[in-house]
C-alpha cells in the first residue's frame, strides 16, 4: 500500500493498456491495493451472514474494508464512482469425494454448505453498491476443496439448489 514503484508501475500499465485500447475497463490489482482502476475489485472470504450484511450494505463500509487486512486502495488513491465487484470469495470447503484440501470455512452436512453458500451469495445479491461477482472455485482443485463441484466434477449439492440461491429465489429452511 505505501510502495510507491508498486503504485507507479500499476499506474503505468492501466495507462499503457488504455493507450491500446480505451474501450475495455481496466483493472489496476484485482482485489485489492487499487490505484487508478476501472473497477474497483475485491476479494473477500468472509462466510458469516451478519458480517457481510454490515459491510455490503453500505457504501461506507464497503470503502473501509481491508480485504485479506489490506485497504481497496493504496495511499494516495480513492474511490471514484467505479462499478464495484466482488471478484474473489466463497472459499467454502467441504469435502465431498474423498479429496483433501482446506478452505477459508468448513461446511461439515450438504445442510451446511448450502446455508453457508445462501449467506454469501444472498448478501452480494442485496447490496445496492455491487454489481457483480465470481464465487471461487467452481471446482475442487489440487490442495482446496472450496468448489461447487468435487474435483472429479460431481456437484456437491443439487445444481437446482445452486441455480435457486444465484438467482436469489431459495428460502432459507427450504428442503436440501
Amino acid at each position: 500500500k505505501d510502495n510507491a514503484e508498486q503504485q507507479s508501475h500499476s499506474a503505468a500499465m492501466i495507462y499503457l493498456t488504455k493507450s491500446l485500447d480505451v474501450t475495455r475497463p481496466v483493472i489496476s490489482n484485482d482485489g485489492w491495493e487499487h490505484t487508478c482502476t476501472d473497477l474497483l475489485t475485491i476479494h473477500d472470504y468472509e462466510w458469516r451472514r451478519e458480517v457481510l450484511e454490515e459491510r455490503y450494505g453500505s457504501l461506507e463500509n464497503i470503502l473501509k474494508l481491508c480485504a485479506a487486512g489490506r485497504p481497496l486502495f493504496a495511499n494516495g488513491w480513492e474511490y471514484k464512482g467505479q462499478p464495484i465487484l466482488v471478484t474473489e470469495f466463497g472459499g467454502i470447503s467441504y469435502q465431498k469425494g474423498g479429496t483433501q484440501g482446506w478452505g477459508y470455512s468448513n461446511a461439515e452436512s450438504d445442510d451446511d454448505f448450502v446455508k453457508r453458500y445462501h449467506n454469501v451469495i444472498a448478501r452480494l445479491l442485496a447490496s445496492a453498491y455491487v454489481q457483480g461477482f465470481c464465487y471461487t472455485e467452481l471446482t475442487d482443485v489440487e490442495q482446496e476443496i472450496n468448489g461447487l463441484l468435487t474435483y472429479d466434477r460431481e456437484p456437491k449439492i443439487s445444481v437446482d439448489i445452486i441455480k435457486a440461491i444465484n438467482a436469489g429465489e431459495w428460502e432459507e429452511g427450504a428442503d436440501v
